[in-house]
């Protein structure tokens, strides 16, 4: 059989499929794209202090988060 599942296709073929099978999700999901907007470079804020930390965490959170000894969440 001559599948994609089990053929073996150039880069160029790899990339045109791609864009065809990417056309056809948009096409059924009808997802709009917005415009891309540039990123705002240059200001950066500045680090909290431990007691703005405190007040957007709670102080219980914010102890209990220096006292754990334990690594925090690497999702979060």
């Amino acid at each position: 059989m001559n599948t994609p599942e089990n053929s073996q296709m150039t880069v160029e073929e790899a990339e045109k499929y791609g864009r065809q099978m990417d056309a056809k999700n948009r096409a059924l999901e009808k997802t709009h794209y917005l415009d891309e907007t540039p990123v705002k470079q240059g200001k950066v804020s500045q680090p909290l202090s431990e007691e703005e930390i405190k007040k957007r965490t709670g102080s219980g959170n914010f102890e209990n988060a220096q006292d754990s000894g334990s690594m925090g969440s690497i999702n979060s």
